[in-house]
């Protein structure tokens, strides 16, 4: 899990300031195949950070609740 993980905070990282030509490059060199594995590596570490927020808060916050604030999030984003 530590090697996805790492690919998981580059990727979000880049994503997250905004520097698309690193997101893409890293992309290219981190996901070989195709945009479904993209898509099925950062459901991945999603999943996984879930889980671990969910350990780390305890029984008032389970992994689906994170995962639930996460959908909300994502459709009352802008871009979304």
């Amino acid at each position: 899990m530590g090697q996805e993980l790492a690919k998981g905070i580059a990727l979000s990282t880049a994503w997250a300031v905004d520097d698309m030509d690193s997101w893409s490059e890293l992309t290219s060199r981190l996901i070989v195949d195709d945009a479904v594995d993209l898509v099925g590596e950062l459901s991945h570490i999603i999943g996984q950070m879930a889980k671990a927020l969910g350990l780390i808060e305890g029984q008032n916050c389970t992994p689906e609740q994170v995962l639930q604030q996460l959908a909300l999030d994502a459709e009352s984003s802008p871009e979304g």
